[in-house]
């Protein structure tokens, strides 16, 4: 099992055709619809690229593990993380620079993957400025358990200088205490990203990619239920303990 960062190039023809200039507005509209994911950078040295997802104009959700160094187990200084958003085939339609980064208070780097360590495996980046230009649109969690329902994973792959989204259809294979398991084929670029299901006519988030795994022959994925995990982050970053106070904060924070 390893952790999940991803790799594939994209050209950009030096004419235009009729079936160019459609597949230009076909990005144009998937660079609308899912600008609320983006790439989490680490600016300076050899780190992964990961992916995170805009919860309000001003914090991001992504994996732990794409915001600690190794090295120290610590969280990376703010100001060595930013947020990339609406990218499109001229690049971001926006930056973000972190202003605080928050990481659950159980999660530890380690050589060893157990439940433990997934189920932890969150983080918030507070933003210094709030990210609500160009379309850009935060997405809501879901509020409702989801048995064997189609789900959707978008993540970022990366080329030398652009970055491509990923969208993909897989199933849900298990919810089992506070581990995510699911077809989704996932590698890297894709820590951090957004596991998303369709409810009330629209993509709510319902996981946060942690790690690539095997099942049997299978190649499965492994993300953090947002559930019992981020109700405890969001408890600890906000300093809300009251379970009600903490629900209806997840339920409004899209509007912050």
């Amino acid at each position: 099992m390893k952790f999940i960062v991803s790799v594939i190039l994209t050209c950009i023809g030096l004419s235009l055709s009729a079936d160019d200039n459609f597949d230009k507005l076909k990005a144009y509209e998937n660079q609308l619809t899912w600008s609320g994911v983006g790439r989490v950078n680490i600016i300076g040295g050899n780190h992964r690229l990961c992916s995170g997802v805009l919860i309000s104009n001003t914090y991001i959700l992504t994996a732990a593990h794409c915001v600690l160094n190794e090295k120290t187990g610590n969280a990376h200084k703010p100001n060595r993380i930013q947020f990339s958003a609406g990218w499109g085939n001229e690049g971001p339609a926006a930056y973000g620079q972190a202003k605080h980064v928050f990481v659950h208070k159980k999660y530890k780097i380690s050589n060893i993957i157990n439940d433990d360590i997934i189920s932890a495996d969150l983080a918030i980046i507070e933003l210094s400025m709030p990210m609500n230009v160009n379309g850009i649109k935060p997405f809501a969690f879901n509020n409702s358990s989801t048995n064997n329902q189609n789900i959707y994973i978008v993540s970022y792959v990366e080329g030398p200088s652009l970055a491509k989204i990923s969208k993909e259809k897989c199933d849900l294979i298990e919810h089992r205490n506070k581990i995510i398991l699911t077809t989704c084929s996932v590698d890297f670029g894709a820590s951090g990203a957004p596991i998303f299901i369709w409810e009330d006519k629209q993509f709510k988030i319902f996981s946060i990619v942690s790690a690539k795994a095997e099942l049997g022959e299978i190649d499965v994925s492994l993300g953090v239920s947002l559930q019992r995990p981020l109700n405890e982050l969001i408890g600890q970053v906000f300093g809300l303990e009251n379970i009600v106070e903490i629900e209806f904060f997840k339920e409004n924070l899209i509007n912050q």
